[in-house]
Parts: C-alpha cells; structure tokens; sequence
C-alpha cells in the first residue's frame, strides 16, 4: 500500500505582519480531506504546523525530513495557506522572471529578528530533492503571489498578501543557494495549483455559515469531492477556477509545473487524456470558451460558429455569439448545462473552411476518391475547391490507385507520407492530414493587423557561445538575411545551439506565448508557454537555456540536410491559453476514431504536451483587450 506523506500548513498569527483569520481552518479541511480520501487505500503520514509553530525553519525542516521520507510509489503533498508576497529577482536570474519579481510564502516568523520570507527558487530546491526519490510531488498554495497593497474594501475580504520584501540576501538563503544559483533545479518535477497568478490576491471570505474561509481551498475541496479520486489535476483545477471566478474578480487558479502531471489524478495515478483542449465553462452569468481571435477563430458574424461537447452522443451544440481577443461568448442551444462544471467542447461549424483542396483520379481510384469528397462535405476546416473558379485550391489530392493517395502542394510538391490502405481507412487519413496541414497553415498566418501592440515585444534570437549555460541580457540578436531568415549551421556535426529572449518595448506587462512551427507540420509551446512580461523587461524561452536548432529524429546530418522553423510570437494584454495551438508532426498513419464533431486541432482541440494549461477568463465579462504577433523564421543546415 502506497503512502501519502503530507505536510500541512495554515498561518492566521504571524510574529510581524498582519494577521488572517482562515488558514487554519483550510489547512484543517485539506487535511480532513486526505484523510478521507485515502482511507483504505492509502496511507496517510501527516505533519501539521499552524500559526506560530510553521516557523521558516519548521517549513525547511518539513520539507526535508519528513516529504523525502516518500519514495517510488508514494505521494508527497505540500500545502500551504497563509500570507504571499514578492521580492525583486537577482539581476543574475533575469531569465527566470519575465515579470522582474519573484514569489514567496511568508512563514510564521518572517520579517521578525531578521528572518527572511521563504523564496519561490529555495521552495523549488527543496520539492526537486523530495521529488528525487521518485515519489509524485505535489503542492497547494492558497497565498497571493502580488506586488501591491490590498485592493479590497469590504471589510469581510481579507487578501493573503503583505508588501513585498527586499531582494534575498545570500546569507539568509539555503546552503543549496548561498553561494550561487548552480543548484536551482533544470526542470521541474512536481505539480502545483496557486490560489491565483502572481500577479493578483488570493482572498478569504465568509463561507454560508459566517466562517472566514479561503475562497481558492473551499472550491478546490468541492471540486475534490465532487469529481471522484479519478478527476485530474487540471479537471480539479479548471471545476476550482469556475467557482472562484463566480465569487470574486482578479483572482483566477492556475496550474503549473510538470507537464506530464497535469493528466494524472490528484495525488498520483495513471495519466489520461483530456478528450479536447478547448473548455467552455460559465463565469459570472455567461457562458464562455477559452478560445478566441488571437487563437485564430473568426468573427461570430461572418456565419454559423458552432462548437459542440466532445463526445456527446446525441451532439449538444452552442452557439459563438461574441469573438473576444483571447476568450468568446456562447450560447448552449437546446440543452441547460450544469454551470458547475466545465465541459471539453470541439468546433462543429465554421462559416468559412481554413483551406480548399482539389482531387485528381482515375476511374480504377473511383471508390477512394468518392469516399475523400463525402467526407470533406462534413469537414469545417477543408473544403473540395469549386472547379470553375479561378481561384487555386491550397492542397491537390492525387489518387494514385485504388489505396493509394499523394497529398501536394498545387505545384505537385508532396508534403506529406503516401497514404495507403483499404478506401475507408485511406479517406479517413486523407482528410485528416489535410485538416491538419490546413490548421498548421492557420497558425502560421494568425496576425491582427489593426492591433496598436504591433512590434510592442521583440524576437531576439541570441547566438551560445560554446559551454555558455544562461542567457545574456545585453548581448546583440543576430540579424536575418536579405529573404528575412536567420540561417543557422551545424559544426562538426554538431547542431547551432541560439538563445531567445523577448523584449517588451512597451510601457505595460503584456502576455506572450512563443511557438515553435516546424516544417513537419508541428506546433509547440515548449519555449515559452505563457507569461507577462515587464515593461522594459526581458523574457527568455526554456528559462533562460540554450535551444537547440537541430534536425528532426530519423534526419542524418549528411551535407545539404536542413530544417526550417517558425517561431511565432502572440502577445495581448490578457492571459490566454497555449494548448489549443499546440499540433502533433504530421503523420499520415491517423488511428482510426468515431466520426463525430472535430476540434480545431492546432488552434482549438489538440493537447498541449510541452505546457501545462492555463485557463485564462476575462475579470469583466464584456472587456476588450488588444493582441498581436510577430515571428522569425530560422534555417538550420549541415554545410558541405
């Protein structure tokens, strides 16, 4: 029998800052919960420090010596309810603070006799050494992550936020860090869910009975016993976040750390699959989807938009009544959802088809042909191109026998592995490679012309010079060639390895995602999936370490070889999700699925492997915001 080991800890008295008055209460509920949760299946080893006993040290000693007593097999769960604040970031760690401010929990005794806040990099040195022995790590923090003094003028909210501390000294910080950053972990190993960004409150309120209670933790326990043991962690997250959102403004949960954990149930288990990546939910009397123009989906007045809940036999539909920059207004048509819950839904009409395509066969290839044509009838993204117009379609399917189909360019270029197989099963992975490469080709081209963000964030591509670790700030960007391409070679068969940072020019944060497009029809978020950046304030892609320009697996790196990528950048002045961008490679061997209604892979339904999602909802339901794009095209080659 598999152990949790959990430590708890809810602060209300504090040595030197202002008291709250429900913490302890949540960390006693969380722990109720484990233990109902657990019993008879698990075991549950518990560490509780409340008010005065969860001192810095007591944190520190926690974490160390009673989380790493779990191994492989096991949980170790942190939570934490009590006061967050901030601290400016170290020059030295730019990279890993796009907003210029770092997060940190403040423990019973911080700012009393000298005693510091515990700061967000000692917090990821000590969960990466509990994650070392190959238990699944855990965390759940109900404190602010702000900057700021108290927004809040109701007398019964009380925000979990003091004002930020002073940047950490080194002799205050864990040995791990005292005398440099050389053992900040390279990647994350655990799983987090954050009362709120970190940029917004995390707030306390009185529950129905006239309790304080801290609004993040009463939802995340509803939504524990409501979905079951078998509710993920982002399913947890995204029934959390409705309740919240319903309750209060600025304060939106977020789920963050390793991406491989977000698919797995809450407390460890066996990952799943979330059936799409777009979600429609109700906030503050509306409902919503997390999709919107800077995803790429059109104007609700350009024709029928529809999506409708995946997998839902018979289909329930809702209309897009309302387009925003990172978000859209819908409207359920003939059904009343459950405004508790969320649902994955996936695009079933489009006014307009993404691409057109033409075909070419021959009487033998009839059957394979026919049975391409009726499925593109039923497509949203792809349509057969009107033969008497003199406009090109963008794809030609050539049917080459009766299971045989190349799909080109209209140039004749094939752009995609020969399909073969019985007619069926050929047309049935005809027409998803060429919704596939139509949504690759939509992402691609995404721009907002109009927008006043146009060039407000700038793509530097920064040579590494060879055993260089961390990203310069200062350094020059290469400079594209006369065609726009920044043009890359291996040496001695070793591929170019760039930073990238990104600079706002701007005199506001704004949200940027980096895309990485590549030439085998793949999207992905991995370089930077999603936060602000600061005013005058640099980001860097992989936190600030080296990206590898290299060629695909399975590629020799034989002279004249080469790859190309386009890296996208979306910026806006409001958060949005990065997972509906993300796109597989190309490949032309589709598993075979039920014909119902398809998502808008690449821009609404396809899993995001590399990020973890954050859903992203507007604070006022009828609020504009402006987005923009902006991209750098690379060639990497093996010279002659």
């Amino acid at each position: 029998m598999n152990t949790v080991y959990a430590l708890i800890v809810g602060i209300d008295s504090y040595l030197a800052v202002s008291p709250l008055r429900g913490c302890r209460r949540d960390a006693a509920a969380m722990l109720g919960a484990l233990r109902v949760r657990t019993h008879g299946s698990s075991t549950l080893s518990e560490l509780e420090l409340y008010d005065r006993k969860a001192t810095r040290a007591a944190i520190i000693d926690g974490l160390r010596h009673h989380l790493t007593l779990a191994g492989p097999g096991d949980t170790a769960l942190f939570y934490f309810a009590g006061h967050g604040s901030t601290s400016p970031v170290p020059p030295e760690l730019w990279h890993l603070e796009s907003m210029a401010m770092s997060q940190t929990l403040v423990c019973a005794d911080s700012r009393h006799d000298g005693v510091p806040d515990l700061w967000d990099k000692e917090l990821s040195v000590l969960l990466d050494q509990v994650a070392e022995n190959g238990c699944h790590v855990a965390v759940v923090l109900d404190s602010c992550h702000s900057d700021g003094a108290t927004r809040g003028s109701d007398p019964l909210v009380r925000n979990r936020s003091v004002p930020p501390g002073p940047a950490p000294r080194a002799e205050t910080l864990l040995p791990e860090l005292s005398a440099g950053y050389d053992n900040l972990p390279e990647r994350t190993r655990h799983i987090a869910l954050a009362a709120c960004r970190s940029t917004e409150y995390a707030r306390e309120m009185p529950d129905a009975e006239g309790v304080p209670r801290g609004v993040f933790t009463v939802a995340l326990l509803r939504a524990l016993a409501e979905l079951g043991p078998a509710a993920t962690y982002r399913e947890v997250l995204g029934d959390a976040q409705c309740a919240v959102e319903d309750r209060v403004l600025h304060q939106r949960p977020q789920l963050s750390g390793a991406p491989r954990l977000a698919d797995q149930p809450f407390l460890g288990g066996d990952v799943t699959t979330p059936a799409s990546a777009m979600v429609m939910r109700h906030v503050r009397d509306a409902w919503e989807i997390d999709v919107g123009h800077c995803h790429g989906l059109p104007s609700a007045d350009g024709g029928e938009l529809r999506v409708g809940v995946s997998g839902s036999r018979p289909v329930r539909l809702a209309e897009v009544v309302s387009v925003h920059a990172e978000r859209s207004t819908v409207q359920p048509v003939g059904w009343v959802p459950d405004a508790t819950r969320q649902y994955p839904v996936v695009v079933t009409d489009l006014p307009q088809p993404l691409a057109t395509a033409d075909i070419s066969y021959d009487r033998a290839s009839s059957d394979t042909a026919g049975a391409i044509t009726e499925l593109l009838r039923a497509s949203p993204f792809v349509r057969m191109a009107d033969p008497l117009s003199a406009v090109r379609a963008d794809l030609s399917v050539r049917v080459a026998g009766p299971g045989l189909v190349m799909v080109c360019t209209p140039e004749g270029d094939r752009v995609a592995d020969d399909i073969t197989g019985v007619p069926a099963d050929c047309a049935r992975r005809t027409v998803a490679t060429l919704e596939h490469i139509a949504r690759w080709r939509e992402v691609k081209a995404l721009s907002n012309p109009r927008s006043a963000l146009a060039g407000a964030v700038r793509i530097q591509v920064v040579e590494a010079l060879p055993g260089e670790k961390t990203a310069p700030l200062a350094r020059a960007a290469l400079r594209p060639d006369d065609e726009g391409v920044i043009r890359l070679a291996y040496h001695s068969a070793r591929p170019p390895t760039v930073f990238l940072r990104l600079r706002n020019t701007s005199e506001q944060p704004l949200y940027c995602v980096l895309l990485d497009l590549t030439d085998s029809y793949r999207i992905h978020a991995g370089l930077f999936p999603g936060a602000f950046v600061a005013p005058g304030h640099s980001g860097a892609a992989l936190e600030g370490r080296p990206v590898q320009m290299r060629l695909p697996a399975g590629v020799a790196a034989a002279p004249g070889a080469s790859v190309r990528d386009w890296i996208k950048l979306i910026v806006a002045e409001e958060e949005f999700s990065c997972r509906p961008f993300e796109l597989g490679r190309l490949d032309a061997r589709v598993p075979a699925t039920e014909r119902g209604p398809v998502g808008l892979g690449g821009i609404l339904d396809r899993l995001g492997r590399i990020a973890v999602h954050r859903d992203a909802g507007s604070a006022e339901p009828h609020a504009a915001y402006d987005w923009s794009t902006a991209m750098v095209r690379i060639r990497t080659s093996v010279d002659d």
